[in-house]
């Protein structure tokens, strides 16, 4: 069979970077990653979207008969805080059209994903660039986030393909099952910085939900990836010292 795309990972932004090297890896397993799509969370053009939408669907008409799609996707849409809006929402309509258009997939729900990147619309970016900054943010009093390092979602993942090579169809979260509140963060970033955070304090979050990551237990294992009491911090010293 010729194959009908020789690029296994589509996308130029921080999670495609950080798996380009494993390009090779994922042609051989017959895994074609689709790593585009809108980048900003709190986007609300339509057009984006319907953008991200349409590539994906092009992207579909060059992957090979046997090939699996591999889609990452997040792990808000299981909270209720947030899970209304554009962003999530546009994640679970790719889900669902992703279900319905491929034979085989692996959807990877991440979390708060950390590392060199200059996206300032991320989490901790947001909060560490508001912070250098000296600039006010609203800082959600009941949110609570998992936070997690890139190179531990790589390591996971391509430790989950190798062993489960013949997974497919299936919705699985990569992610640190251990939350830690908005403000925590802010606190560890405030030490990291030597600044003290402007903020707004605003009733809004949801500290009630948790994230599913059974799937990826034995992979944890193998990685000897272990998310202690000092994950976090040692996790923004890492990038933000």
């Amino acid at each position: 069979m010729v194959k009908k795309n020789q690029n296994s990972i589509v996308g130029s932004g921080f999670i495609a970077k950080n798996f380009i090297k494993y390009e090779e890896f994922f042609s051989q397993l017959g895994v074609y990653a689709y790593a585009a799509g809108v980048s900003n969370s709190l986007c609300e053009e339509k057009e984006l979207f319907i953008k991200d939408k349409n590539r994906l669907n092009q992207f579909s008409k060059t992957i090979e008969e046997d090939g699996t799609l591999l889609y990452f996707s997040t792990c808000s849409i299981d909270d209720p805080s947030r899970n209304k809006n554009f962003y999530i929402q546009h994640k679970l309509d790719i889900e669902n059209f992703i279900k319905k258009n491929f034979k085989k997939f692996l959807i990877i729900r991440l979390s708060e994903v950390v590392g060199k990147s200059t996206n300032t619309n991320t989490l901790v970016n947001f909060f560490f660039d508001k912070i250098k900054k000296k600039e006010k943010f609203d800082l959600w009093a009941d949110a609570n986030r998992s936070i997690i390092d890139i190179e531990d979602v790589v390591k996971i993942l391509i430790d989950f393909l190798s062993i489960n090579k013949k997974i497919t169809n299936q919705i699985i979260n990569i992610a640190n099952p251990k939350m830690s509140t908005a403000f925590h963060i802010v606190k560890i970033l405030e030490n990291i910085t030597q600044t003290k955070a402007k903020y707004n304090m605003i009733s809004k979050g949801e500290k009630n939900w948790n994230i599913n990551t059974s799937a990826i237990n034995d992979s944890l294992k193998r990685c000897d990836i272990t998310f202690k009491k000092d994950y976090l911090e040692n996790l923004l010293k890492k990038y933000f010292n």
